[in-house]
């Protein structure tokens, strides 16, 4: 048989050197891009009352909504404010549904968790103590 010979070993210090050389290049590299993304602020009333007054279309001013992600919780009197301030309806109507949305989103996630799937208390889970709730019969 024809055996050839085996390359050296190289010596245990060179793997452990290679080794956290390729850690530090692997840190680096993640936490590089940890830092770059930034949510852009959004937008206050005074900003929006503002696009408006300086002409900007409606289309303009919904699609900044969209992208700072603002929603504002506003009363009806607010809304009237705004109106008379010159903001137009479809602003006012956007305004009015990323609030009803965001609300809906947050009631998914609180009472049926963040997959999908009923949380505590489900009708077929037995209730440890208290009364059933209303929809349990």
């Amino acid at each position: 048989m024809n055996r050839s010979p085996k390359p050296p070993k190289k010596p245990p210090e060179m793997r452990i050197r290679f080794r956290a050389l390729v850690a530090a290049v692997a840190i680096a590299v993640l936490g590089g891009c940890a830092g770059t993304f930034q949510r852009p602020e959004p937008l206050g009333l005074d900003e929006i009352v503002r696009l408006a007054r300086a002409g900007t279309p409606s289309t303009e001013i919904i699609q900044r909504l969209r992208d700072t992600r603002t929603v504002h919780a506003l009363s009806g009197s607010q809304f009237a404010k705004l109106r008379e301030q010159g903001v137009p309806d479809d602003v006012l109507d956007h305004l009015q549904n990323s609030y009803v949305g965001s609300v809906e989103t947050d009631t998914r996630l609180r009472y049926q968790g963040m997959y999908g799937g009923w949380g505590y208390p489900y009708p077929f889970r037995p209730f440890r103590g208290g009364p059933r709730p209303y929809w349990y019969f």
